[in-house]
């Protein structure tokens, strides 16, 4: 499976938590229901936005200091709103320059929303790296002004971002701090998401020991927090952590567990993941015959997709190559192989 934010389709941490924009438009009126609106109103409220961009750039000139720093922040909002977060992010950090030089204590509130505006528009032009990085600056703005729960959010998004550019150790230490954090607000959910997130990161890891108890803390929260979708994405993790320990038992049970929920939920792509778990977890038990039928209706999901991914398609394939060897069936395995390796030539390619 692909090393991006989950697994499968986005279930909680990176998604639900950090997503919803810290960075708003501050000052502007932003309709929230577009389709209620005329598009004489549309047309209205755009020709409004751009006379008030061309008239902040026309103060540009006549302004200095923390004036200008205002200024350009307010620019920085049109930039975003308008998918120009090259431009958002050069203007957040001028005005930031701006508000170091003149008493930065005093202005740490604007400083964590300019920073908050580099760092979504980091993140949406996939620069993960660096939107860690100032994530992890807003952090430490939110501790200089002993704002707990702004904190956790930070560090949490910090170490979401590092997990997107597959620095996984520094995403753990991320999710840790936000774990250890005292959060007034902490629910059952909120624990599970960090927990989760450790669990996860452990497995990217290759350390699967030490994130079984992580997803089964997780487990814990989110039934407490009557959170059936989460309970099976956890689920789907330990039945990954327990094959890659060649516990079988323990695998099938978990797999056979989201496989259940994808069911119940009519979710055919999160079926098509429980599925693989599943036949692997067969397999490694010695249920061969039950592993080739779950391998093939993994298969049959991934094919039928319109946006196939290949590095699920391969594992698949390359599980069921496995399971034919062990039924004594060397020709279909071999041959299946062979027509995996036109596959592979052009997906494992890295020149």
């Amino acid at each position: 499976m692909s090393a991006t934010a989950c697994n499968f389709p986005p279930p909680i941490s990176y998604f639900q938590e950090v997503a919803t924009p810290i960075y708003r438009c501050i000052g502007l009126e932003v309709a929230r229901e577009r389709g209620s609106m005329s598009e004489e109103h549309e047309a209205s409220n755009s020709n409004n936005g751009e006379v008030q961009e061309s008239e902040l750039w026309e103060r540009i000139s006549a302004t200095d200091g923390v004036e200008r720093a205002e200024v350009l922040a307010e620019l920085s909002h049109f930039a975003y709103k308008r998918d120009d977060y090259a431009e958002c992010i050069q203007l957040c950090e001028t005005s930031i320059d701006l508000y170091k030089t003149s008493a930065p204590n005093l202005h740490l509130h604007e400083l964590i929303h300019l920073h908050e505006g580099k760092a979504l528009s980091l993140r949406n032009l996939e620069h993960h790296g660096e939107a860690a990085e100032t994530f992890e600056e807003i952090a430490r703005l939110h501790k200089e002004r002993d704002e707990v729960s702004g904190f956790i959010q930070a560090i949490r998004a910090a170490a979401c971002e590092w997990f997107a550019a597959k620095e996984w150790q520094k995403s753990l230490a991320g999710h840790k701090a936000a774990q250890d954090a005292v959060d007034p607000d902490s629910s059952d959910m909120s624990m599970g998401i960090d927990a989760i997130n450790i669990g996860m990161c452990l497995n990217k890891l290759e350390r699967y020991h030490a994130a079984i108890p992580s997803f089964l803390d997780a487990r814990k929260h989110f039934q407490k927090a009557k959170s059936p979708l989460n309970v099976s994405h956890v689920d789907n993790h330990l039945a990954i952590a327990y094959i890659k320990i060649e516990n079988g038992p323990e695998a099938k049970f978990y797999a056979k567990h989201v496989y259940n929920y994808a069911k119940i939920a009519e979710d055919i792509s999160l079926q098509g993941y429980a599925l693989l778990s599943l036949g692997k977890a067969l397999a490694l038990s010695g249920e061969y015959d039950d592993a080739e039928t779950r391998l093939v209706e993994a298969l049959e999901i991934y094919t039928a997709e319109e946006n196939k991914d290949w590095e699920d398609i391969i594992e698949a394939n390359r599980a069921l190559a496995g399971v034919l060897t062990q039924l004594g069936r060397d020709d279909e395995a071999q041959e299946r192989l062979e027509q995996l390796a036109t596959i592979e030539e052009t997906m494992l390619n890295e020149g």
